[in-house]
């Protein structure tokens, strides 16, 4: 501030306007009242009668008053240029018989109080001795008046920040610091060089309220203070300040209890084709976001506490953020999304694990080792979701048409007649069905191998004599629908009627044997 009033008036101009005539010369000088520090100008123009050949200039000053800085308008390196005890002398030889006129400008400081003569005279450097012009101007340099100017450019504290934000014509301010802060530096800045402050510094800070006061006194004596009134938390304030700090910025988004700040500039981030820069409203502030031309993403860059590790993050409408998996290729970005219900698994293919950027998902792969660098996801590009094949190798996508076919054909019930022959119906199952349908078959084989050695062994438990006539009697009168209901019946008659023939037999066995003993 010291250089700032000492040019108060610092581009007030000493104007001189020279007139030369070669023939018949005139100079007009005019002077002025300046203050120590202003910059003094003094201008100089010649016009000729004819056209200029050259011009000598001669500016005389009173060095103890004035101090010359520079010269504008020829170069002082070829144009005889000489400074020395209150006298400037130059030659122009630059006209070179093409104009009437020319102009200068030399500038001074004035570096004490006093009175200083500036005469100007110039010849035609042609013809010195013939023509020749003068003029003359007082200039008066005095001291300037001591300044009243008390005010404080600026205050800045350590820790925390001024309330209301700081003005010059201010003088009350507040601040809070949190409880970890036990010391705070104030530091400030005069409006005026001439003039000094006191009270800043570093000072510790009790729990509560403290006071600071800066006093600032101008180079006339006049004075002005400004107090700031600081405050240090307690542990409870300064938790519950943070925790409302935090759920009041809008940038500021935690995932698994780990900070990402939403970062709004998108200078450097190359935006994804199918999607549009844009805002959204999240706590009452305005965020940049890029929003999906198909309706279905809205995403947000996340940069970790550091400012690094940048990613695409999904937001969905309650505020919820997803870390984005995808794959850039063939100049699209392909959003990787849960397999969704597919079905059964095709043949040919099995649940496998992929990562893309550290980040691990659900993927389908072939059981064929010489494709294992495939991998089938499924993706969401251009507003539409499909299956892809990824070339791990090559970083390429391309529709999973053998994926798709196979799933079709694993999920679709084809009709009886149209089913190529038993075999060929088993041998489309996947391992799963063929498993469960082997069950079942040996299992129907076993009950049926059951079924039958029971009735074996029924058969076998009665009379060998009774088979004939059981089988007859079956073949004639056992009906299966009414099997359950007369069986009480059927057994009835059964020994019924086999009785007689078991007599028989007896009378028949025992005339024999009476016909051997004759």
């Amino acid at each position: 501030m010291k250089k700032l009033l000492s040019y108060v008036i610092v581009t007030v101009f000493l104007i001189s306007l020279v007139t030369l005539n070669v023939s018949a010369a005139s100079v007009t000088v005019s002077g002025g009242n300046f203050e120590v520090g202003q910059e003094v100008s003094i201008h100089i123009k010649y016009n000729g009668d004819s056209i200029l050949e050259g011009v000598s200039t001669t500016v005389d000053y009173n060095s103890s008053v004035l101090e010359y800085k520079t010269i504008k308008g020829i170069d002082d390196a070829t144009n005889g240029l000489k400074v020395s005890n209150g006298r400037i002398s130059f030659v122009d030889l630059n006209f070179s018989g093409q104009s009437k006129s020319g102009s200068y400008t030399i500038i001074f400081t004035a570096i004490a109080a006093g009175n200083s003569n500036i005469t100007v005279s110039s010849t035609d450097a042609s013809r010195p001795d013939n023509d020749y012009s003068a003029a003359s101007a007082a200039v008066t340099v005095v001291t300037p008046k001591p300044s009243s100017n008390a005010n404080l450019a600026s205050i800045k504290l350590s820790s925390g920040s001024l309330s209301p934000a700081f003005n010059a014509n201010t003088t009350n301010y507040t601040a809070t610091v949190k409880y970890s802060v036990d010391s705070i530096t104030i530091t400030g800045s005069v409006a005026d060089g001439k003039s000094t402050y006191v009270g800043g510094g570093t000072f510790g800070l009790n729990i509560g309220d403290n006071q600071r006061v800066l006093t600032v006194t101008a180079q006339d004596g006049t004075k002005k203070s400004y107090t700031i009134n600081i405050k240090r938390m307690t542990e409870q304030e300064t938790a519950d300040a943070e925790q409302a700090e935090r759920d009041a910025n809008p940038l500021l988004v935690i995932i698994n209890n780990t900070d990402y700040t939403i970062v709004n500039d998108f200078t450097n981030i190359a935006i994804p084709a199918g999607f549009t820069q844009g805002t959204a409203t999240r706590k009452e502030s305005e965020i940049t976001v890029l929003n999906d031309d198909a309706g279905k993403y809205q995403l947000c860059w996340l940069v970790d506490a550091n400012g690094e590790n940048g990613a695409f993050y999904s937001r969905d409408e309650e505020d919820n953020f997803t870390k984005l998996v995808y794959i850039n290729a063939n100049g699209k970005m392909y959003i990787v999304e849960d397999l969704g219900d597919y079905g059964t698994m095709p043949q040919g293919f099995i649940l496998s694990k992929f990562s893309i950027d550290g980040t691990e998902i659900d993927a389908i792969t072939y059981e064929d080792e010489s494709l294992k660098e495939f991998y089938v996801l499924n993706c969401y590009v251009g507003g539409t979701t499909a299956y892809y094949r990824f070339d791990t190798v090559e970083g390429t996508l391309q529709r999973a048409a053998d994926f798709d076919a196979a799933l079709v054909s694993a999920n679709t019930e084809v009709p009886t007649e149209e089913k190529n022959g038993a075999f060929a119906w088993f041998t489309n199952m996947n391992k799963t069905g063929k498993i469960v349908f082997l069950i079942i078959v040996l299992a129907a084989v076993i009950l049926i191998a059951v079924a039958v050695i029971l009735i074996i062994k029924i058969a076998s438990s009665k009379n060998d004599g009774y088979e004939e006539d059981f089988v007859s009697i079956a073949d004639n009168d056992f009906i299966l629908n009414d099997f359950a209901e007369d069986t009480s019946d059927f057994e009835t008659q059964v020994v019924d009627e086999s009785k007689p023939e078991i007599e028989d037999e007896a009378v028949d066995a025992n005339t024999d044997t009476a016909q051997q003993k004759d």
